[in-house]
């Protein structure tokens, strides 16, 4: 058979153990038994029905791969992936969609969505967390209890600039890097000082992912600092816009010129870890309490 070639692979890369759980049934299933689970499933908005309009006006059953579904409480079958072209074969007037059918508990078939979809462009961070968190996963649950202890909330969608509010928390994919680089304690005492100094927690534009989160970062390098008494006096005193305006400004100037410029991120994080050092020098150097 010239062109083609067989599934082959090394002995040596056989897993030691394999738990493949329920093993899928294909069958046809009516789009009337087919439901959506909003705790961990898209919502369709303006840019999801153009991409179903255009499957549906380009409909052909050998792009249709099977709709993978479990089976749920009342008969019916939760979508885990495939919501998009199921409404678009609905559309076309269709009655059955092909589907995978495994069966799964509730928690499994978020988890199965978060990795089915974790490689879709389009399957944003915000629905991979909203997943995670409906499946019970660590990384999700425990940066969310993060947030909360804060008196944050971690959002598991976007908003608009006009809906935004102090102490949400949108930069998800940021604050999940920060919550694994840095102590638990440490993310929370950021938190905590930005949520309640006044001209932070006060501020829904200081909320901006581009501002808070080197914040955060810069923040929890420095625990001992945030420790202090007077330490959120100092935060309040400290002109973090005109630091803001300033690395804009020489951003543009080395844009300009045609220079590299470091991401924003890292100049303002290294600009208040600057202001943390100069601020509280001699605190800083001593030792830590012995226990």
């Amino acid at each position: 058979m010239s062109g083609y070639r067989k599934i082959e692979f090394s002995p040596v890369d056989r897993p030691e153990r394999v738990t493949p759980g329920s093993a899928p049934i294909l069958q046809w299933i009516d789009i009337a038994n087919l439901v959506i689970d909003d705790s961990y499933q898209r919502e369709l908005r303006r840019a999801n029905w153009t991409s179903i309009r255009r499957i549906a006006a380009n409909f052909r059953w050998a792009m249709f791969s099977p709709v993978f579904v479990s089976p749920v409480e009342g008969g019916v079958f939760a979508i885990i992936d495939g919501q998009h072209r199921t409404h678009a074969a609905a559309m076309c007037g269709f009655s059955q969609v092909p589907c995978q059918v495994v069966q799964m508990t509730r928690e499994e078939q978020a988890s199965s969505f978060a990795t089915v979809n974790g490689a879709v462009t389009k399957v944003t961070p915000y629905h991979l967390l909203k997943a995670g968190l409906a499946a019970g996963e660590d990384w999700a649950t425990g940066a969310d209890a993060i947030a909360a202890e804060a008196g944050c909330r971690l959002m598991t969608y976007f908003g608009s600039k006009d809906a935004k509010k102090p102490g949400q928390i949108y930069g998800v994919s940021s604050f999940l890097k920060i919550v694994d680089k840095r102590p638990r304690a440490a993310v929370i005492a950021a938190l905590k000082h930005l949520r309640e100094a006044e001209g932070y927690g006060d501020n829904a534009d200081f909320w901006d992912m581009s501002k808070l989160m080197p914040v955060v970062m810069a923040l929890a390098e420095r625990p001992r600092a945030m420790a202090l008494p007077e330490f959120r006096a100092a935060l309040e005193e400290f002109d973090f816009w005109e630091l803001s305006d300033r690395d804009d400004a020489e951003r543009t100037a080395a844009r300009r010129r045609g220079i590299a410029h470091p991401p924003k991120s890292e100049t303002m994080r290294a600009g208040i870890l600057e202001w943390i050092d100069k601020t509280f020098p001699a605190r800083l150097a001593l030792p830590a309490a012995a226990e």
